[in-house]
């Protein structure tokens, strides 16, 4: 399966320069209108998050965010992956998926979890042998199952088609498991059209959900760090980053949780991390390092002062992810009279199934951007 680029709107940035600088609903309550439902189903490490986009009727055929939900995995922080706990993960998203109302028409495409996607970066050539390198490392892991592979050019189709000598990203998953995932949602009454890693979604929905044309997107989980590169005709390069060590795992408390100050020196190593992406991804892409904001997204993002700190050290402006469309759900709208920053931290977390509930309205029977 091959990401290919989607058309974006125009911008109004809400961006921080450089220092200084859960609701529920009811399982089929959000489907119950009329028309065709959008729905990104991103099953994160820890938690699935799913959201709803439906058509508008506002100029621009925009697609309003009408609903959001999120349920826990049966996944611990120190969780031994064992084929009985993969078994009850995927029991646990049979019995908390929502169900869709019999007859309406419900499009769907889903992520697998960031840690459970290996990406690498090889010449074009090389990508049928990566296919079979994948494939045996996944059959002798927990998921013991041939690799699903998403690859795409590093860089984009304006420098000309792509050759086999020119460097691809791929992004490969379980595909048994990737199969059982869709095999759940369909029996739920979605209608699966793809799916992509979270790196082709989040940098093609970034600019028109969001209003900001930003350089790339940075994931920031607990459990998963991923950053995608962004340019003029799609997604670019993507990798996976170093996650959260345990020690600062570990200070994580429902009483007392992370603070920017506790996460200044991982977010040292995520920055320079950063920034040797971007001169790579600029130097592929044969231009000088992006002047344009970064994006960062995932439940870390939302930490106040966090922005501020990848800020100032990679000396990049950063947006914190946060929807710019028609309309919000019920349950988030009602907020945002009191507190418009609260929110617009609350949406950074629903990044992943937002975009994937975009990439879904432009899905075919085909997949994605076919």
């Amino acid at each position: 399966m091959t990401s290919t680029p989607s058309p974006v709107s125009q911008t109004r940035p809400n961006v921080k320069h450089r220092a200084p600088t859960m609701t529920f609903w009811r399982r089929s309550g959000q489907f119950s209108q009329h028309g065709t439902a959008y729905i990104g189903i991103d099953v994160g490490e820890h938690n699935v998050r799913v959201a709803t986009l439906r058509s508008s009727d506002r100029p621009g055929n925009e697609h309003a965010w009408v609903s959001r939900h999120q349920f826990a995995l049966p996944t611990e922080r120190d969780q031994d992956m064992t084929p009985q706990w993969l078994q009850e993960v995927l029991t646990s998203i049979h019995q908390r998926l929502p169900r869709c109302i019999e007859g309406e028409s419900n499009v769907a495409a889903i992520a697998l979890p960031i840690a459970w996607t290996h990406y690498q970066t090889v010449v074009g050539n090389d990508i049928p042998q990566a296919r079979h390198r994948c494939s045996e490392m996944f059959r002798q892991s927990v998921f013991q199952s041939d690799a699903h592979l998403c690859h795409w050019p590093v860089v984009g189709v304006h420098h000309g088609h792509p050759c086999g000598e020119d460097q691809y990203v791929i992004a490969a998953t379980a595909e048994q498991t990737a199969c059982q995932i869709t095999d759940i949602a369909s029996a739920n009454g979605f209608n699966v059209q793809s799916i992509l890693p979270h790196g082709v979604a989040l940098a093609h929905a970034a600019e028109s959900l969001t209003g900001i044309d930003a350089q790339a997107v940075l994931w920031l989980g607990h459990a998963s760090v991923l950053v995608s590169v962004r340019h003029q005709t799609g997604v670019g390069l993507t990798r996976t980053l170093p996650s959260l060590p345990e020690q600062i795992l570990e200070l994580d408390q429902p009483d007392r949780p992370l603070d920017a100050h506790t996460l200044r020196p991982y977010l040292t190593e995520i920055a320079t991390e950063f920034r040797a992406t971007a001169r790579y991804a600029a130097r592929a892409d044969m231009g000088g390092v992006s002047t344009k904001p970064l994006l960062i997204a995932g439940p870390l993002a939302e930490i106040q002062g966090v922005d501020e700190i990848i800020a100032t050290l990679t000396e990049t402006p950063v947006a914190i992810w946060s929807y710019s469309g028609p309309q919000r759900p019920t349950t988030l709208a009602k907020y945002l009279d009191r507190d418009v920053e609260f929110v617009r931290r609350l949406d950074s977390s629903y990044a992943g199934a937002l975009s994937l509930a975009w990439a879904a309205t432009r899905c075919s029977s085909r997949g994605y951007g076919r």
